[in-house]
């Protein structure tokens, strides 16, 4: 349950070759619109997400909260890539992940503090438009604030930690489809600043602080739904019966963030809320008879009442997310 013909999830490759790629023979080139386009959304971050001590917790949820569902920045309906923006390399070559917007501005968008700077170019090998806005990476929150310890990997904290930069990458239909970090801007409006040497990677993407909590608190359901949302047990539950049956098909092994499969385009399944924006996008996958699949990239048998296990758990998780969903709705209305 690991890769594309290429080395990632086959869904993904057609989704990007043939929904989020289409863009660059038809992108418009940079013109006043994008320019106010890319301006509005630099300052608009700024707004709810300013420059502030890089432990601030405080100033992390006040961003959060201003990020959840926010629709000021105009995602691709199937989601977005996000990763390093490595520059040698074209876009359908990146090693990026997939993740669904909302949950992306949640837990990933918040870590970063912004000055309202921002500047805009073509792609000059795809053609695309691209806003370069100007975000500091808020590098010495708890180790709980962030959505799985990046530290696994020195040359993963580093390149968040030194990260100066944010590229939003638009398609042909103006909607935003890659968001690349990078360390080609400038320092200047940084501030105060100093490497922070996180805690040792013990192997586990969750695990439990000494008060007995379970973290990284905004990988959990909690972070998204109210604390009162009568659907968060069954929500639990749900989740924990079809990362059971995932498990015993080997696809958390590759849908981790060590990558394992060296996928271009790497779907994470290993904590609930990386979870819950990726269950639709599994649960066809695995009908399909596409995943999992083994070392080398193609379908894997596997027990059928193993495969109708994981089908039979993701599609009451996905339900339970709905109902949550649901909830939520009815509160704010």
């Amino acid at each position: 349950m690991h890769r594309e013909s290429s080395g990632a999830f086959t869904l993904m490759g057609l989704l990007l070759s043939a929904a989020l790629l289409a863009g660059p023979v038809r992108a418009a080139p940079v013109d006043t619109s994008l320019e106010q386009r890319g301006a509005a959304i630099a300052q608009h971050l700024a707004a709810i997400c300013p420059v502030a001590p890089r432990d601030d917790v405080a100033a992390r949820n006040k961003c959060a909260d201003s990020l959840r569902n926010a629709t000021f920045i105009p995602f691709a309906s199937d989601g977005l890539l996000w990763g390093g923006d490595q520059p040698d390399l074209k876009l359908a070559k990146k090693q990026l992940t997939h993740l669904r917007a909302d949950m992306f501005q949640l837990m990933y968008l918040s870590l970063f503090t912004f000055t309202g700077r921002s500047s805009v170019y073509v792609d000059p090998r795809e053609h695309v438009g691209v806003i370069r806005i100007e975000a500091y990476f808020r590098n010495a929150l708890p180790s709980g604030e962030f959505p799985y310890p990046f530290w696994h990997s020195a040359a993963k904290w580093d390149a968040y930690e030194t990260a100066n930069q944010l590229r939003f990458y638009f398609n042909h239909a103006g909607k935003v489809f890659v968001v690349t970090r990078s360390r080609d801007g400038d320092e200047a409006n940084r501030g105060p600043w100093a490497h922070v040497n996180p805690p040792a990677f013990d192997g586990s993407w969750q695990w439990t602080d000494s008060a007995g909590n379970t973290e990284p608190r905004v990988s959990l359901f909690s972070n998204r739904y109210s604390a009162g949302n009568p659907y968060l047990p069954k929500l639990d539950k749900a989740y924990k019966d079809f990362a059971i049956q995932a498990r015993n098909a080997s696809c958390l092994e590759c849908h981790a963030p060590t990558n394992k499969a060296d996928a271009t385009h790497l779907v994470l399944l290993q904590t609930p809320m990386h979870a819950a924006g990726e269950i639709d996008r599994v649960l066809k996958e695995v009908k399909n008879g596409e995943m999992p699949e083994d070392d080398i990239g193609l379908p894997k048998d596997i027990d059928p009442g193993l495969r109708a296990a994981i089908l039979k758990t993701g599609r009451v998780f996905r339900e339970t997310l709905v109902e949550a969903d649901q909830w939520e709705t009815r509160q704010h209305h």
